[in-house]
């Protein structure tokens, strides 16, 4: 089990590759981060951690819905 402080400081770096991520691919890898993260953080009581980690991916796949809408909007699929 991992402390509070090495929760913190893993999603620190998962949203690290969010802000840099611009690839769809990338977007997607990192939702599945914050999706694996959100279980664990739950699974330890740590439910601040794990709502910040759910917020950032539900934004993610907001843009990626974004992206996918604008392709299809411009017949890029």
């Amino acid at each position: 089990m991992t402390n509070k402080t090495e929760m913190d400081i893993r999603l620190t770096k998962i949203f690290s590759a969010a802000a840099i991520a611009q690839a769809t691919p990338d977007k997607r890898a990192v939702c599945r981060q914050l999706k694996q993260f959100d279980r664990e953080a739950r699974a330890q009581g740590l439910f601040a951690l794990a709502g910040e980690a759910s917020q950032m991916r539900w934004q993610l796949v907001a843009e990626l819905q974004q992206a996918r809408a604008a392709e299809v909007s411009h017949g890029c699929v």
